[in-house]
């Protein structure tokens, strides 16, 4: 997604005469231009001129070999390759490779038992073996990938819909732990400058959007700060949303990681991360521990395991970081580790890595973090279905751990990667709380309006009953006066007999919209008239009911782990019948 973006600017854009920004692509069916393409990795349109020009030449061994190749490399779908590199196979002579590219392609497909005959073919030829990812170790990963089936995830996973998401590559999202704010990368069509990356696609900006009651606002690019017109990418964020790590490529820095502190609703423009982190070489993902000391980042710099290594290095009292130390092969392999992440949890320590039990591709690992002895557990596979034959790099969870964001590619999105909502079914949800009082009309605690009344009926019935006992006394008053109060009186403590005569009865009756069940029901205190309703997340149908009131009636919608699963000083005022 990101490593070759200035590269390409600067060299295969002006050099091939293609515009920096242009309108919709349009295949020409020309060979050079297929070649250039597909020599600077803009597999997407290398793929559309191959396809051109084999409707012309349906049985030419380079067509069909980069066309499996483009599907391979590409997010379109990865399993349209197998036809034609099955054709490729079937021929005569051709490139001894192309057995390695239908194993993975049948990978892809799900189809180990042909992507294994596939690998053995490979290996057979003799063929010096260049890939990455060796043929012998595709073997394992395959055995890999069948163990993790056979025992799925129990997870329910949501696309976030096209507030979040578009036609074009969508990824790496991070949300803070209330789940109330989303940061993420995209390529769309109209990202800052318009410029085109060298796979094709814009190069990319970060976008953010924030919850709007129910549902997401639409999202939108973030602050001009921090993203340019060429590439800047969201690769970590605090849980709290304090900091935000971001991959630079562009006028700034290449290829490296800057930090942004937030600033009211946005963020400042970035700093580096200073010259131990980013050296002379790549850097990719970052993340930070909870008191802010401690920061992990991934690097190809000289001395590691292999590939990317993930690293730590402490906060100096200066407040720079100090010298990077390589987390060890505990973590790193002799493979690819990047995008650390450490959960709001402050122990849960997740990367992305192509070694260890991978199932093909990045999977996402899981390990604990011991905040005392800087150590970590043995890393695991987080599972299928998170983790697929697919590249599967970051993770961003809730507080509670029940909810995590990703980005995957998956039937029925809106196209190339998009952005998902995962929820672990087996981790309780969190209860959600509904609380307030029970109010009068003229904005009095019910309970405290009834004492009130009922100290009032006292009172006067004590005047009343003084009333009545002087005039059987027959004393030397004014009856004419007292015949005149009496009926007012009378009436009045009829009105406040009839009011307290019993203390009143609330109902509170919780139904789960969705179940038609009743969840609960609940009654107020009867000093204070406050009620405390709790519930597991979801849409609830609540009436508020009492003898000598009108009915109130009320929806309420709970996300467990956001803003709205707590609702404080909700008052209910009952108004009379009468």
């Amino acid at each position: 997604m990101r490593y070759f973006a200035l590269i390409f600017i600067t060299t295969f854009l002006l050099s091939s005469g293609i515009q920096a920004q242009r309108n919709e692509f349009v295949p020409e069916g020309s060979l050079k231009a297929a070649r250039g393409y597909f020599q600077f990795q803009n597999f997407k349109d290398a793929l559309a001129e191959y396809l051109k020009l084999s409707e012309d030449d349906s049985t030419n061994l380079e067509y069909h070999h980069n066309i499996g190749l483009c599907y391979l490399y590409t997010n379109i779908d990865k399993t349209k390759a197998i036809p034609y590199l099955e054709w490729v196979v079937a021929q005569e002579k051709f490139d001894p490779n192309a057995w390695y590219d239908l194993g993975r392609a049948y990978q892809y497909a799900y189809r180990y038992d042909d992507a294994r005959k596939a690998f053995k073919k490979f290996i057979a030829t003799g063929e010096k073996d260049m890939n990455p990812i060796s043929a012998k170790r595709q073997l394992i990963i395959c055995d890999n990938a069948e163990k993790l089936i056979a025992s799925p995830l129990d997870v329910t996973i949501t696309n976030m819909g096209e507030m979040i998401n578009s036609p074009y590559p969508d990824f790496n999202p991070f949300i803070l732990q209330d789940e109330s704010y989303l940061v993420y990368v995209s390529k769309r069509n109209n990202n800052l400058g318009g410029w085109i990356d060298y796979d094709g696609y814009n190069t990319a900006d970060i976008y953010h959007s924030s919850k709007n009651g129910r549902s997401w606002k639409k999202s939108r690019g973030i602050s001009n700060t921090i993203n340019t017109y060429l590439v800047e990418e969201i690769v970590g964020m605090t849980p709290d949303g304090e900091i935000m790590f971001v991959y630079m490529d562009n006028e700034y820095a290449m290829a490296d990681i800057f930090y942004s502190e937030k600033r009211g609703r946005s963020y400042k423009r970035p700093e580096p991360m200073g010259m131990y982190v980013n050296a002379k070489s790549f850097e990719g993902g970052a993340t930070i521990s909870q008191n802010k000391k401690i920061l992990f980042f991934s690097s190809d710099r000289e001395g590691g395991n292999g590939g990317m290594d993930l690293y730590m290095a402490f906060q100096l009292p200066t407040g720079e970081w100090g010298d990077p130390t390589n987390l060890g092969n505990h973590i790193n392999t002799e493979y690819d580790e990047d995008f650390p992440y450490l959960a709001p949890d402050g122990k849960t320590f997740l990367f992305a890595s192509t070694g260890h039990s991978s199932m093909g591709g990045y999977d996402i690992f899981k390990c604990t973090w011991d905040k005392k002895t800087k150590t970590f557990s043995e890393p695991v596979n987080l599972g299928y279905p998170i983790n697929t034959p697919e590249d599967n790099t970051t993770i961003s969870f809730s507080e509670s751990m029940r909810h995590a964001y990703i980005s995957a590619l998956m039937p029925g999105g809106y196209g190339d990667l998009d952005i998902y909502r995962v929820t672990f079914n087996d981790v309780e949800p969190k209860k959600c709380f509904l609380s307030g009082t029970i109010m009068t009309i003229d904005s009095i605690p019910l309970f405290e309006k009834y004492n009130m009344l009922l100290a009032q009926k006292e009172e006067l019935q004590a005047e009343f009953d003084t009333l009545i006992s002087q005039m059987d006394m027959q004393e030397e008053i004014d009856t004419a006066a007292v015949e005149t109060m009496r009926p007012g009186i009378f009436a009045e403590l009829e009105l406040l007999n009839e009011q307290t005569k019993e203390l009143p009865q609330v109902v509170i009756k919780v139904i789960n919209k969705n179940t038609k069940k009743t969840q609960g029901i609940y009654r107020p205190n009867k000093n204070t008239g406050k009620y405390i309703i709790i519930v597991p997340p979801g849409t609830y149908d609540v009436t508020f009911s009492c003898p000598g009131y009108q009915e109130v009636s009320k929806e309420y919608f709970f996300i467990d782990d956001e803003s709205n699963s707590v609702l404080n000083n909700e008052h209910i005022i009952l108004i009379p019948n009468n």
